[in-house]
């Protein structure tokens, strides 16, 4: 980090502002040499033209904002100069710097820089970009929480039990007439405390992964059943063709939306009956993979026929999944109820509706909400697989030293738990391989 990097910090495209921004040893030299106004202050707002030093030629009108080491995003010196939201004006004035003694940033270094300058840390910064890419309220709900340390303070708080623990067994063993051991009532105690705190975190992990990857709701049931009607209610628009005659549906039909805040793939289905039609032998596969692949499915039955084989075929094949039962056609003459449905699925989520009427399908949106993100869901949330990882592996050395704790080896305890003190340095970024980073960090634009 002894080079100072430039880039574009703002999309390419046509705007009302553009911003370039150099971080590094020798950003203020280099940027004031291609502004018009003497900068004299940190963090105070100068306007001017920029210019091209060589030919003085004037590039375009602007202000440049100076932040002096440690007092900026990276932690170093960041100098950043706003001007009309332009292509080419932009691409000229970074190729000037380049000149001038900066080199073009790559994807994510100046978010990089802060995390090695200790501005952020790896869980922050993985929020820098889940905040970006954010596609509805509730992501963005989510990636500010981790932004502003809300998962980072619980980690430091395990540590801090940790290291609490750690230093207790081991002053009793360098130490044993002056520091009285932890009996092992205390120490297990202490662990439990820990490993509760660890496994807390990992639960968030399932509603922190639907809400930022985007959950996958299907629609499955046997032909027939209104699968595609009740798709098309959830839509709010006509997406998938409705017809009364069976095997409509050949093939799955997708739509992403906002649903109320989070990112919601709906998934129509092929109904799967006995069949010689190719095609649809071909849809009944891919329907078949696409329950195995959701997060959650409605399973449609049909209130105006009594139960088939299809039906139970269907129950088989989303067992285990997590799964709304939903009857429609309750508008029409009832041949199946809602009782028989309850002898059937025991504590299960059961809904009766009318997707063709739109009845109760208000009902079923917020029983769908609700399983997404339940009502006593932390706020904070762990969201990557590289953290659900680091802490299940944390949780495992955790049960070990627990094992251990009343065998009368307390060296072997510390030793247990300062792996998972290694764990956790590895989960917010104090002790992680350049490959892991450079695989982070290439999500990123080059001006972040």
């Amino acid at each position: 980090m002894n080079d100072t990097i430039v880039a574009i910090s703002t999309p390419k495209g046509f705007g009302g502002i553009g911003v370039v921004r150099l971080s590094g040893p020798t950003t203020f030299f280099i940027g004031q040499k291609v502004f018009s106004t003497t900068v004299k202050k940190p963090k105070t707002v100068y306007t001017g033209y920029i210019f091209n030093p060589d030919t003085k030629e004037r590039i375009d009108t602007g202000i440049a904002i100076y932040f002096k080491a440690p007092h900026s995003y990276t932690g170093e010196d960041v100098f950043e100069l706003q001007m009309h939201g332009g292509v080419k004006n932009l691409e000229l004035v970074v190729k000037i710097l380049i000149q001038l003694g900066a080199r073009l940033a790559k994807r994510g270094e100046f978010t990089r820089r802060a995390l090695l300058n200790g501005k952020l840390d790896l869980i922050e910064a993985e929020a820098v970009i889940e905040l970006i890419e954010a596609k509805t309220d509730k992501v963005v709900k989510v990636a500010a929480g981790r932004l502003f340390g809300g998962i980072s303070n619980k980690i430091f708080e395990i540590k801090k039990r940790l290291l609490y623990t750690i230093s207790a067994i081991e002053g009793a063993i360098d130490f044993p007439f002056d520091v009285e051991a932890l009996d092992t009532g205390q120490l297990e105690k202490q662990i439990t405390d820990v490993l509760n705190l660890v496994k807390s975190l990992l639960l968030t992990y399932k509603t922190g992964k639907r809400i930022e990857e985007g959950t996958k709701v299907v629609i499955a049931g046997r032909t027939n059943v209104g699968k595609s009607t009740l798709l098309n209610a959830l839509l709010k628009f006509d997406r998938a063709i409705v017809s009364k005659i069976p095997g409509t549906t050949r093939d799955t039909v997708e739509e992403m939306i906002d649903f109320f805040g989070i990112p919601v793939r709906f998934i129509d289905t092929a109904g799967v009956r006995e069949t010689k039609d190719v095609i649809e032998v071909l849809g009944k596969e891919r329907s078949v993979k696409a329950i195995q692949q959701g997060d959650i499915i409605l399973f449609m039955f049909d209130a105006s026929e009594i139960l088939t084989a299809e039906d139970k075929k269907f129950a088989k094949l989303t067992d285990g999944k997590d799964r709304i039962i939903v009857l429609n056609k309750t508008d029409l003459p009832a041949k199946l109820t809602i009782k028989e449905l309850k002898s059937l699925f025991k504590n299960e989520d059961i809904i009766q509706i009318s997707a063709l009427k739109k009845k109760g399908i208000e009902v079923l949106e917020q029983i769908i909400y609700d399983k997404i993100l339940p009502k006593e869901t932390e706020t904070f949330l762990i969201t990557t697989g590289r953290e659900k990882n680091c802490l299940k592996d944390a949780a495992k050395h955790l049960e070990k030293a627990k094992e251990l704790a009343g065998s009368g080896r307390d060296e072997l305890v510390s030793e247990e738990l300062k792996e998972v003190i290694v764990l956790l340095g590895m989960l917010t970024g104090e002790k992680v391989s350049t490959e892991i980073l450079d695989t982070i960090f290439s999500r990123f634009c080059i001006g972040k």
